[in-house]
Formats: C-alpha cells, sequence, structure tokens
C-alpha cells in the first residue's frame, strides 16, 4: 500500500512539473509578456472603444489565454489568435510586424480598420509557418506590400479589401505574387483558397492574372467601381465555390461558361445590371446562395423554367428590384421543386395575384419572408403548420381581408412583422398575444377598428408598435404601460383614441418616439416621457399651458411638436437650453407675449410659431441659429422692423413673415440669404423699395448634394438573421428598421397660383416664390428680378409700385404664377412675356397700364379678362374694349409712342394741363384778394393795350385796303 501510496505522489509532482513547463495552468510566459509589450508599445490606441485592455494586465490576470482578443490553444496553451482590428492609433501610420514573431504557433491574425499605411517587416511573418489567415481590411496599404505577402507561403485567407492596394489596377507583375503563394493545408499542399480583394479600385477590369489562382474556392470583388460585360476568365476558376461581385457596375450577359463553375455554391451580383439567361442553373446542383437584387430583367425571369435543376436544395434567393412583373401562379411555377428556403427576398418586382400561401407551407424552414412593395391582393390565411419564420414583410400591396384569428399561433417565432400599408380591416386577433420574440410591429396605414388590445401587454420583448393611420378609437391600455418596458418606439397617430392620457405612459424610460398625433386626446399634457426623442401630440384637443419643468428635463429631445391644440399662455423659458432640438413646432394654438430672447437653439433646423398671438419684436437669438432652414412666424402679433440680423441664416431656405404688423424697409442684409427658396413678407406694414440685390439670391437654384427637405431621417440600419458561411461572408438583405433618431416631414404653407397650398417634404426643394403683397413698397421693380430664372411665383401685388413692367420678366421661364395687380405700372405689356410657356397665372388688373394686350400668343390666351381689368387704357380681346388704328386713335399713338421710349405721354399731357390751370387759378385769386396787386395788373394790361393799338391799326388798315 505504501509503495502504491509513494508512487501517486511522484506522479503528482512529475505533473506539477511537467505542468509549469508547459504552463499548464497559463499561456506561456513569452507570449503572455509579448502581449503586454504589444499593449505597452506606443502604437498600441490607449482609449479604444472597441477593446477592453483591463484584461490585459498581469496583475489581475496570470493567463492570457483569458484575455481579449486573444485565442489559445486548449492543450498547448499556446497563442494561435490575435484579432487586433481597431486596436492602433490611427495617426503612427505603420507598425512592426516583429512584435508577433514570439507567437510561434499564431494561425489567425486580424489587423483590420487601423489605418495602417506600412506594415514594416512583414515578411519577417514567413517565420510563422501556421499562419493561414491574415486579415488586413480597411488599411492604407499600397501595392508595395505585396513582395512581403509573397513570402508567406503558409496563407490560406487573405483579406486586402478597402487596402488601396491597385490605385486604379493591380499590375501585372504584383498581382502574379499573389499567384505564386504557395500555402500549406491541413492535409496537402495547395495555392490560395480564399481572396478578398473587395472595395478597392479595379476600375480597369479584374486583373488576368487573378485568373491563374486554379485553387481559388472563394474571391470577392465587391464595391470595385468594375464596370462592362463580366470577364470570361472568371470561368478558369473551377474550384470557386464563393463568388462575391456585388456593389459593382456590370452590365450585359452573364457568360455561359459559369455553367462549368459545378462548384459553385455561392453567386452574389446584388447591383449590377446583369441579364441572368436560364442556362446559369443547367449545372450548377451545389448553389444554395442566389443574390441577384438590382439586376433589371425588363419583366423576363432569369430562369425560364421552375428550379428543378437545384434538386431542392436552394437556401437563399435575393432577387428585390429585379422588374419581375409576373403573377403569383408564375410563381409557383418558378419555386415549385424548392422546399428548404430560409431566405426569400422578392420585393419591388410588380408582383400580382393572390398572396403565395402556399410559399410559407412548402418551406417549414423559411426564416425571412420579404414580399414588400409589388401589388399582391388576397387575404393572408396560412395553414396550421408552424414555421421557423421570423422575418415577414409584405408591407405595400393590396392585401384585404381580416388577418386569420390564429395567425399567432401559426406565426410564433416572429421578431419582426410588418404589414403596413395594405387594406386589412377588422379587428385585431388576440392570437397576437402568443408572438412572444416580436419586437417590431407595423400595422399602420390599413383600415384596421376597434379598440387597443390589451393582451399586446404580453409582448414583452416588444419596442417597436406602429398603429397609426387605422380606425381604433378608446383609450391606451394601461396595461401596455406596466409591461411594455422594452418599448422604443409608439406610434398611433391618425386614429380616434380619445380620453386622458394615461401618466404611466410617460414611465416608460426606454421610449425615445411617441406619435400621437391626429387623434381626440384632451386634458392637458402632464408629464412627458424624460428620455423622448420625437415627441408628436398635434391635432388633438389639449389645453393648458405647455409643462415648463418637465420641458427643462428632456436632455435628449430632438423634436417636439404640438401644433394645432389649445395651449396657451408663453414659451417656457426652459426651451431655451435645449440646444439638441432639431425640429419646433409650437403652432395654430392661443400661445401669447414675447417670443424669448434667449431661445438660441443651435442644432435648430425647422421652428414653427405660426398662428399664435406673439408680440413683440423677432428676437435676435432664433437670428444667430446658423443651422435653422425653416422659420415660419406668420400670422402673429410681431411689430418692429425686420433686422439686420437675418444675414446670419446663411443656411435658411423659408423664412415666412407674413400677417404680421412689421414695418420699415427690407434690410440689404436679407440679400445674404444666398440659399433662400421661398420668401413671403405678405400682409405688413413695410415701404421703401424692392432691393435690387434680390436678382442674387438662388431662389430655386438646388445645389447638389443639399435636398435638405427630403425625408430627414437617421434611421438604424441592420441586418435580418439569416447569414451564409461557407469559405466567404454572405448576409442578408439590408433593412430599415425604427427611425427612432430623427424623421420628420417637413411641411410650410406658401401662396401660388392664387391658392394657398401646404408643401411638404421633397416638393420643398423644387418650390420657389416670392411674395411682398399687401404692403407699402414704392418705386419701380427692379429689373434684376428677371435674373431669378428659377423661380416659380412672383406676388408683388397690392402695393405702390410705379413704372413699366421690366421686360427682363422674360427670362423667368419656370414662372407659373405672377401677379402685380393693385399698383401704378405704366407702359405696355411686354410682349417678351408670352415666351414664358409655364404662366398659368397672370394678373396686371387695376394698373395705368395702356395699349393693346397680347392676348393671342402662347399661354396669354387663357388668361381672360379678370387679368386685365382696372386698366382704362387697355385694348383688345379679352377686353371688350376694341384697339383702335393709328389714324383714327391719337391716344394709342401717344400710348405706343411712350412705351417706345419709356414714358406715358397721355399722362404727361394731363399733368401739364393740370399744372397750368392750377397756376392760372392761384394768380386771380391773388388779384382777387389783394386790389394793390390787381390796380397794378390792371394797368399794366392797359399800357401794354396803348403800346400795341398803333400796330394792330396799321396791320387793319393794310388787310382791308390792299
Amino acid at each position: 500500500m505504501e509503495y502504491y501510496y509513494r508512487l501517486t505522489l511522484l506522479s503528482f509532482w512529475v505533473f506539477i512539473i511537467l505542468c509549469n513547463h508547459n504552463k499548464c495552468f497559463g499561456c506561456l510566459e513569452k507570449e503572455r509578456i509579448a502581449l503586454l509589450e504589444l499593449k505597452n508599445s506606443r502604437e498600441w490606441d490607449p482609449i479604444s472603444s472597441y477593446d477592453p485592455l483591463s484584461t490585459w494586465d498581469d496583475k489581475k490576470e496570470f493567463d492570457c489565454c483569458v484575455w481579449e482578443r486573444v485565442g489559445c490553444n486548449n492543450t498547448t496553451r499556446q497563442v494561435i489568435q490575435l484579432t487586433l482590428y481597431r486596436a492602433f492609433r490611427s495617426d503612427i501610420g505603420y507598425l512592426n510586424a516583429s512584435l508577433f514573431l514570439p507567437f510561434e504557433e499564431l494561425q489567425y491574425l486580424d489587423l483590420s480598420d487601423n489605418r495602417l499605411t506600412d506594415l514594416e517587416g512583414l515578411d519577417r511573418l514567413s517565420k510563422l509557418k501556421k499562419l493561414h489567415f491574415l486579415d488586413l481590411e480597411g488599411n492604407h496599404f499600397n501595392n508595395s506590400i505585396l513582395p512581403s505577402l509573397g513570402t508567406l507561403t503558409s496563407l490560406k485567407t487573405l483579406n486586402l479589401s478597402g487596402t488601396d492596394i491597385c490605385k486604379g489596377s493591380l499590375t501585372q507583375g504584383n498581382i502574379s505574387l499573389l499567384a505564386k503563394l504557395v500555402i500549406v493545408d491541413w492535409k496537402s499542399s495547395s495555392k490560395l483558397k480564399v481572396l478578398y480583394l473587395g472595395y478597392n479600385n479595379f476600375s480597369r477590369g479584374i486583373p488576368p492574372s487573378i485568373f491563374t489562382l486554379n485553387s481559388l474556392q472563394a474571391l470577392s470583388l465587391v464595391g470595385s467601381y468594375l464596370n462592362g460585360p463580366i470577364s470570361y476568365g472568371l470561368c478558369e476558376l473551377k474550384n470557386l465555390r464563393d463568388l462575391d461581385l456585388s456593389k459593382n457596375e456590370f452590365e450585359g450577359i452573364l457568360p455561359p461558361c459559369f455553367n462549368n463553375l459545378t462548384s459553385l455554391k455561392a453567386v452574389d451580383l446584388r447591383g449590377n445590371q446583369v441579364y441572368i439567361p436560364s442556362s446559369l442553373i443547367s449545372n450548377l446542383k451545389s448553389l444554395e446562395f442566389i443574390a441577384l437584387s438590382g439586376n433589371q430583367f425588363d419583366g423576363g425571369l432569369p430562369f425560364t423554367s421552375p428550379l428543378k435543376s437545384l434538386s431542392s436544395q436552394l437556401k437563399f434567393l435575393d432577387m428585390s428590384n429585379c422588374n419581375l412583373n409576373m403573377s403569383t401562379t408564375d410563381l409557383l411555377k418558378f419555386l415549385h421543386n424548392q422546399y428548404d428556403l430560409r431566405y426569400l427576398d422578392i420585393s419591388h418586382n410588380n408582383l400580382h395575384g393572390s398572396f403565395p400561401n402556399w410559399l410559407v407551407e412548402n418551406n417549414t424552414r423559411l426564416e425571412t419572408l420579404v414580399l414588400r412593395n409589388n401589388s399582391l391582393s388576397g387575404n393572408i390565411q396560412l395553414g396550421l403548420v408552424v414555421t421557423l419564420l421570423n422575418y415577414f414583410d409584405i408591407s405595400n400591396n393590396h392585401i384585404q381581408g381580416n388577418l386569420q384569428t390564429d395567425i399567432g399561433v401559426v406565426l410564433p417565432q416572429l421578431l419582426y412583422l410588418n404589414l403596413s400599408k395594405n387594406s386589412i380591416e377588422g379587428t385585431l386577433p388576440t392570437s397576437l398575444a402568443n408572438m412572444k420574440y416580436l419586437n417590431y410591429l407595423d400595422l399602420s396605414k390599413n383600415s384596421i377598428e376597434g379598440t387597443l388590445p390589451t393582451s399586446l401587454s404580453n409582448l414583452k420583448e416588444l419596442d417597436t408598435l406602429d398603429f397609426s393611420n387605422n380606425r381604433f378609437f378608446g383609450g391606451i391600455p394601461e396595461s401596455w404601460f406596466l409591461n411594455l418596458k422594452f418599448l422604443i418606439s409608439l406610434k398611433l397617430s391618425y386614429n380616434s383614441l380619445s380620453g386622458r392620457i394615461f401618466p404611466g405612459l410617460f414611465n416608460l424610460t426606454s421610449l425615445r418616439v411617441l406619435r400621437l398625433s391626429n387623434n381626440q386626446f384632451i386634458g392637458n399634457l402632464g408629464r412627458i416621457p424624460s428620455n423622448i426623442w420625437i415627441f408628436d401630440i398635434s391635432q388633438n384637443q389639449m389645453t393648458d399651458r405647455i409643462p415648463s419643468i418637465d420641458i427643462g428635463k428632456l436632455d435628449y429631445l430632438r423634436t417636439l411638436i404640438l401644433r394645432n391644440n389649445s395651449f396657451h399662455g408663453p414659451i417656457p423659458l426652459e426651451l431655451c437650453n435645449k440646444s439638441s432640438l432639431e425640429f419646433l413646432d409650437l403652432s395654430n394654438n392661443h400661445l401669447s407675449g414675447i417670443i424669448p430672447s434667449c431661445l438660441n437653439l443651435t442644432s435648430l433646423k425647422y421652428l414653427h410659431l405660426q398662428e399664435n398671438k406673439f408680440s413683440g419684436s423677432i428676437p435676435k437669438a432664433i437670428l444667430q441659429s446658423s443651422n435653422l432652414i425653416t422659420l415660419d412666424l406668420k400670422h402673429n402679433n410681431l411689430s418692429g422692423n425686420i433686422s439686420k440680423w437675418f444675414g446670419f441664416l446663411r443656411n435658411l431656405r423659408v423664412l415666412l413673415l407674413k400677417g404680421n404688423r412689421l414695418s420699415g424697409s427690407i434690410p440689404l442684409q436679407l440679400c445674404q440669404l444666398k440659399n433662400i427658396s421661398l420668401l413671403d413678407l405678405s400682409h405688413n406694414n413695410l415701404s421703401g423699395s424692392i432691393p435690387p440685390c434680390f436678382g442674387n439670391i438662388n431662389f430655386g437654384k438646388i445645389v447638389p448634394g443639399e435636398d435638405v427637405f427630403e425625408k430627414n431621417a437617421d434611421v438604424g440600419t441592420g441586418y435580418n438573421h439569416f447569414e451564409y458561411t461557407d469559405l466567404l461572408q454572405m448576409t442578408g438583405m439590408e433593412y430599415m428598421y425604427v427611425d427612432w433618431i430623427y424623421s420628420e416631414e417637413e411641411e410650410v404653407e406658401f401662396m401660388t397660383k392664387s391658392m394657398s397650398g401646404a408643401y411638404k417634404g421633397d416638393i420643398l426643394n423644387f418650390l420657389s416664390g416670392i411674395d411682398l403683397s399687401c404692403n407699402q413698397f414704392t418705386g419701380q421693380i427692379p429689373n434684376d428680378i428677371g435674373a431669378l430664372t428659377m423661380i416659380m411665383a412672383l406676388n408683388l401685388s397690392n402695393n405702390q409700385l410705379t413704372g413699366p413692367i421690366p421686360r427682363t420678366f422674360s427670362k423667368l421661364k419656370h414662372l407659373e404664377s405672377m401677379d402685380l395687380s393693385r399698383n401704378k405700372l405704366t407702359g405696355e405689356i411686354p410682349s417678351e412675356l408670352t415666351d414664358i410657356n409655364t404662366l398659368s397665372v397672370f394678373n396686371v388688373s387695376y394698373n395705368n397700364l395702356s395699349g393693346e394686350v397680347p392676348y393671342m400668343k402662347a399661354q396669354f390666351s387663357t388668361f381672360d379678362e379678370n387679368s386685365y381689368k382696372g386698366n382704362p387704357f387697355l385694348c383688345g380681346p379679352p377686353l371688350q374694349k376694341p384697339c383702335k388704328t393709328i389714324t383714327e386713335s391719337t391716344t394709342v399713338t401717344l400710348a405706343r409712342w411712350s412705351a417706345s421710349y419709356g414714358m406715358d405721354l397721355i399722362s404727361l399731357f394731363a399733368s401739364f394741363a393740370a399744372s397750368y390751370i392750377m397756376t392760372l387759378a392761384g394768380f386771380v385769386l391773388v388779384l382777387y384778394i389783394n386790389p394793390y396787386w390787381r390796380h397794378i395788373w390792371f394797368n399794366f394790361i392797359d399800357t401794354c393795350l396803348s403800346f400795341m393799338f398803333p400796330f394792330w391799326s396799321e396791320a387793319i388798315y393794310k388787310v382791308d385796303n390792299p
């Protein structure tokens, strides 16, 4: 017994000694020291948010194998993997590769996204005989790195995506180095198998030497500026299994020789213009992944027969935006033999016919089904087969009828459900509560009615809920506020919901987006969720004051919309501190008082305070918000002058000050608003002349890339849950989700074509106009206005403008509405205006214009008498007064002559006669009042007559006696 005891004890000590020698309880000491040296090197980024450096500390953890980004062999405890993406300082530019030499068993090295320009001593890594994976993506190497890469004979996977190694294209000599890369497989010798060259610039084409890499199994050239037809040389890669040519500009027909690539399992051609003939699949028995979205097939299918040759093994098919234009009957033939689909996206294709319920029933392993933006009709009536579907999007179709009552039983695994923009009606089935994993539910823009179901409170994972634009009524269930703890976005706008807003709603600490607009909610606002970013309760029946205390706590507020309610009182001063606020709309309420002078919102882009009772002047603080795009203050009681501070709003596109009590002249600083497109100063007490410098403003000239009124959505982007990984990593389609950062569509009201209309969204990028009507402007209309060649609406009516209509207005080729009525304009209507073919409203009534109306020319033939009435000297159709000929009408002659020389002789003669009569009357009046002057005048007349009498007598005598 003692012998066995001693033998056991001896074995234990031998084990301890051997383990200590091999570091069984930790990584090798030299590798641990090397890692610490790597961490302490000056190249390391000590503030990287991608690496918790606290684990790389000998005082906290002896075993470096448990450190972040380090992988070890479980037996030898030697480091075999280092994942160092974004780990080094972005300003160093280089890295010494010798730092990795102590890791003799290293197999996997990831140095991506470090912005390196040089990897010094890269060839020394040839000593690492087992290094088979090297990722250099996202650095800034040039092709000088290729000779060093040629020494790494063990490489099996090389990623050079986004490294700028080609600067236009790889040279023949440099790419040949890649062809010579001999690598050691685990069992036998072979050549390079996986090559990532995406996001480089191969605008000159794929280098032919790539086609010599005969053992290549995976090739990625994604996003590499490739164009023209796809090269036949790719067919030389007989062992190719994965091919990614997406996000390029290829066009033409896919080479028929692709049928020879019988090992091909995945092909990604998304984002090109390639036609795929049916021959593509005739021999490709191994295809599992086909991605062709964005390639236009002009109504024809790339596969003219059912996918029989794929032996039902197709797992991924993405053909969105391919213009298929087919019926669901043809779709049944097309996918007849496919029973193992995991991912199917055929959205944006004008598919028509009934919703293909059979597609879900036949493919019980289907995870993603995307059919949005087609013309599918009928009902969704899935069978009783429980599926694995987790992403289901059939939005923007013509689906009708009620939702099936057991939809939650049939689709229990759903994470994402989007049935918006259809014609679904009826009430919501209670089985929706069975989708316990659901985090995105969008049923907006349907005709669903009834009360909001309390059972939805069981969806505890829900983060996005959109029931807007339906027919729901009643209140919001209180149970929602108790159980939906992770709710981020709640949209219930455009329903018939009523009652008071339950205070528990504002206890949802995760809530970022709350839209309750266009309902019938009543009462005061109460509390606002403290972490809210977008809050919209417009078009309700809310009363009382805006709660100042809660406003002050909203540190992340981006959008606040309270328009069309009955709020009263002043603007809370707490709004002055909201530096994050971008969209503020308090319009159409009963707010009063002055606009706070502290309202300097540095991030503000859109400000709507119209239709209230604000008084006082426009504060300078607003005029220092340099990011402001829209400023709408119309229909208040604002007074004072238009401040010169307006000139600081260099990004301003819309300025609406209509219907106030502003006075004074237009400051020249307003001409500094070069980007403005809509200017409305009408219905004020402004005076003076119209600044000629208005002609220097863009007014509708869009600068490329500045479509500021496009729906401004800073949305999240991500991938669905399907991911295909063979040799290349290929993910599913990109989708948009949860617009909970900022997505507000701007809307403004402006008078065009004699009508006031609301314009919103992208159309505001193209709308332009000036409205200075109903003021007291004097002087002539500046000829410089004719330089506004893109303007669409011009209204100068109801002022005291004089002089002729500028002939330069003929340059306004996009003008749709011109109103110059009720001024004191003179002269003829310039015949050059008939060159404006876009004009649909023209009004010059109640002026002093003269001459013949240019009625029978172009657009002017559509204008009736109302466009010209109140001008007594105008004649010709459509007026009842005919124009006389030159011999018959001195008035017309004078009118034409005066127009030729830029003056009105009729008015001149009339004014001369009036002046003569007034002078004579004054002279007589003076003689009547002052007898002394009258006596002197009569004596003067007698003297003159006595002097002239002899001459007159002699003249008369000669006439009578010739």
